[in-house]
């Protein structure tokens, strides 16, 4: 049925509306948003302004790329070593510091870069037409794209070398404008859009740099343009230092202090090196109140 549904949305490059694939389908409008949200979040398709689900322009895998020519590179450079738990912990800890919707995007090669982890309370506004890959046509708007297009000049030239879609009034469709601003991206170290993607949002990204140096996994966050405004400054730090310190603990494969331990209790992580003791209070939140580290799941949670 869901092959069915792609067939449907290859026929219709102008989009379908949920309700029009279940009734092309014969299935109730539930089960025709079930099927566009799976579609979508799988990356197979997208949603734009109106709703109306469009098939994506690219798989979610990437383009195929022939045997002859060399693969682009993963999201490890040479000689890194796996991140274990790091990039996890990284989005849990900006969202406990900003209590704003935090988002880990990683490239692995390909024109499409993948939204690996969110993190945000029940309630708290989501980014509208953001699924769980980012097409090509679509990096130029969000933060957390322009973070990985100032570091890749292939993946620039990819995304460039068709016309930029104005995703709203306030996106940058002019190519050298673009190409300026990931410029300064470079240099500074993070990027922002504001309302680039979508109207009444705005986002904030920061690399975090593995120990080889590549630019390959941006964390970041989003929230209402309003808010951002207000406390750019204040959230744009706390994106700032969560991701030097995600990358320095990447760095030197140590927990949250620094310290390397191979006791029975610590144990080791993905990466093969050590995570804390699980009952070690591994930071506090502006109001004191601690947070332990569970181990072998990535989280922090409240301490109760």
């Amino acid at each position: 049925m869901v092959l069915r549904a792609l067939r449907l949305l290859g026929d219709h490059p102008e989009g379908l509306s949920a309700a029009e694939i279940g009734e092309r389908l014969g299935k109730s409008p539930a089960t025709a948003r079930y099927m566009v949200n799976t579609l979508c979040e799988a990356g197979f398709a997208r949603r734009d302004d109106s709703g109306r689900c469009l098939l994506g322009t690219a798989p979610p895998w990437g383009a195929w790329v022939p045997a002859e020519e060399p693969a682009a590179p993963g999201d490890l450079g040479p000689g890194d070593p796996a991140p274990g738990a790091v990039l996890a912990e990284a989005v849990t800890e900006l969202y406990r510091r900003t209590r704003q919707r935090a988002y880990l995007v990683r490239r692995t090669g390909t024109l499409v870069a993948s939204v690996s982890d969110v993190r945000g309370h029940q309630g708290l506004a989501r980014l509208p037409g953001l699924d769980t890959h980012v097409p090509p046509e679509r990096a130029h708007g969000l933060a957390f794209t322009k973070v990985l297009l100032a570091a890749s000049p292939t993946y620039r030239e990819a995304v460039t070398a068709e016309p930029l879609a104005a995703l709203t009034p306030d996106t940058v469709t002019c190519p050298v404008r673009l190409g300026a601003e990931l410029d300064d991206v470079a240099r500074q170290g993070w990027a922002r859009d504001r309302e680039e993607y979508v109207r009444g949002f705005g986002t904030l990204a920061a690399p975090i740099a593995s120990p080889s140096g590549t630019w390959t996994v941006a964390l970041g966050l989003s929230c209402s343009s309003r808010r951002l405004d207000g406390h750019a400054d204040d959230l744009l730090t706390d994106v700032v230092d969560v991701a030097r310190e995600a990358a320095r603990q990447w760095g030197s494969g140590a927990d949250h202090h620094g310290t390397a331990c191979s006791c029975a209790e610590c144990g080791p992580d993905e990466a093969g090196g050590v995570v804390a003791p699980r009952n070690r209070a591994v930071g506090t939140t502006r109001a004191g109140r601690g947070h332990r580290r569970r181990t072998g799941r990535g989280l922090s949670a409240p301490r109760r």
